[in-house]
C-alpha cells in the first residue's frame, strides 16, 4: 500500500485543500530562517530566539520520522460585521481547538485514518514545527513577502501537522509564481512599519503581536506604537488585505459555528463591560493565545481602539475605566482620557 498517496487522499477527501509530507530533517532549515530574521532585524532576537525549537520536531517527538502537512482554507467563512476590522481572521477562524469546527473535525479523523493504517501519529494543536516553513518545504506554497503562506486560494490559510513514524516523502508541485520586484502594498500597508522590507518583520511593533501573544511581554499602555493600531483590539489582516494575490480571494459563503455568537459580545462597549466569568469560559478558550487571568488585555486594547477612531458614545466607557480593578485597564485609561481631553 503507499501510505503517502492514501494519507493525501484521505486528507482531500475530508475538506483540506493541501496535504504534503516531508521528511523531520526538511524542517531543521528554519533555524537558518530565525538567523536570517535575527540578522535583518536584531532587536527581534528576544522574540524570535524564542521559537527556534520549532526546527526540532523530535524535541517533542522523537520517534518522529516524517510530518504530515495539512492546509485548511478558512476564506469561505463570513466575518461578522461587529468584529472586521476588529479582529484578525487568523484567531476568528482558528478551529484547532474548536470542537465543533471543520478543521478539529478534520483532523481528527485523519489521525484515525492513520492510525488505522498502523502508523503512530504525534499532535499538538498548537504546532510543534514551523508551520508556515512546513507548508513551503511540503511544496504546498510559497511563503510571500509578507511572511505569510499562500496557495492558489491566498494567504487565507490555517495549518496544521502531524509527526508520524514513518519514512513517508509526498511533495506538491504546483507553487504561485513570486511576487514581482516592485510590489510593495503588503509594506506600505503595515500600520507600525513592522514590515518594513520583504521577508522582514519587527515583532516589537506587529499590531498582531502586541495585540494577542505577546501582550502579556510588552506594556502597550506606554507603546507610542499603539496610536497606529487603528481599531483593532486582538490581531491584524492589513498586510494580508493589502495584497493583489488576496484579491477577490475571501469569499464569505459559509458560517463558522459560533463566531456570531461570540462576535456579538466584541464590540468595543461590551469588551469594556466584560466580565471575569464570561471571559474564562467563553472568550479565553476561542482566543486561547492569552491565558485565563488576561482579560485585562482584551480592556487595554478596547481602550486604545477607542481612542484611535474616537467616537462620543465611547466616553462614558473610557471614564469607567478609570476605576476598574487592574491598574494596566486604569493606567490606559488614563492615557486615553488624557489623549482625548475628556
Amino acid at each position: 500500500m503507499d501510505h503517502a498517496a492514501a494519507i493525501k487522499a484521505k486528507a482531500l477527501e475530508l475538506g483540506f485543500s493541501k496535504c504534503g509530507i516531508i521528511s523531520v530533517e526538511e524542517v531543521k532549515g528554519f533555524s537558518d530562517r530565525v538567523d536570517e530574521r535575527v540578522s535583518a532585524v536584531p532587536d527581534s532576537a528576544l522574540m524570535y530566539n524564542r521559537f527556534r525549537y520549532l526546527a526540532d520536531v523530535q524535541r517533542e517527538f522523537d520517534w518522529a520520522r516524517s510530518v504530515v502537512v495539512l492546509v485548511f482554507n478558512y476564506g469561505r467563512y463570513r466575518i461578522p460585521e461587529q468584529v472586521k476590522g476588529r479582529i484578525g481572521t487568523a484567531y476568528l477562524f482558528d478551529g484547532r481547538k474548536d470542537e465543533r469546527s471543520d478543521a478539529k473535525r478534520m483532523a481528527d479523523e485523519l489521525q484515525k485514518f492513520i492510525e488505522g493504517l498502523g502508523i503512530q501519529v504525534g499532535r499538538n494543536d498548537e504546532g510543534f514545527t514551523a508551520l508556515r516553513y512546513a507548508a513551503a518545504a511540503a511544496g504546498l506554497g510559497r511563503i510571500r513577502r509578507n511572511n505569510f503562506f499562500y496557495t492558489d486560494e491566498g494567504s487565507w490559510n490555517a495549518i496544521n501537522v502531524f509527526a508520524i513514524d514513518k519514512d513517508l516523502e509526498l511533495k506538491g508541485k504546483e507553487i504561485p509564481e513570486e511576487c514581482p520586484d516592485d510590489c510593495n502594498k503588503c509594506i506600505g500597508a503595515c500600520p507600525t512599519g513592522s514590515l518594513s522590507a520583504p521577508f522582514c518583520m519587527n515583532p516589537m511593533k506587529c499590531v498582531s503581536f502586541l495585540t494577542s501573544i505577546g501582550a502579556g511581554m510588552f506594556n502597550l499602555v506606554r507603546n507610542p506604537e499603539a496610536d497606529k493600531f487603528k481599531g483593532w483590539v486582538y490581531g491584524c489582516d492589513d498586510c494580508q488585505k493589502a495584497c493583489p494575490y488576496n484579491s477577490g480571494r475571501f469569499v464569505e459563503k459559509e458560517e463558522f459555528p459560533g463566531v456570531d455568537e461570540i462576535a456579538e459580545y466584541l464590540s468595543l462597549e461590551k469588551i469594556i463591560d466584560m466580565d471575569e466569568e464570561f471571559y474564562q469560559n467563553v472568550v479565553q478558550p476561542k482566543f486561547w493565545y492569552l491565558e485565563p487571568d488576561m482579560m485585562w488585555v482584551w480592556k487595554v486594547n478596547a481602550l486604545n481602539a477607542m481612542k484611535n477612531e474616537y467616537e462620543e458614545s465611547y466616553a462614558p466607557q473610557i471614564k469607567k475605566c478609570l476605576d476598574d480593578p487592574n491598574e494596566r485597564v486604569r493606567a490606559m485609561a488614563e492615557r486615553v482620557c488624557k489623549s482625548l481631553k475628556i
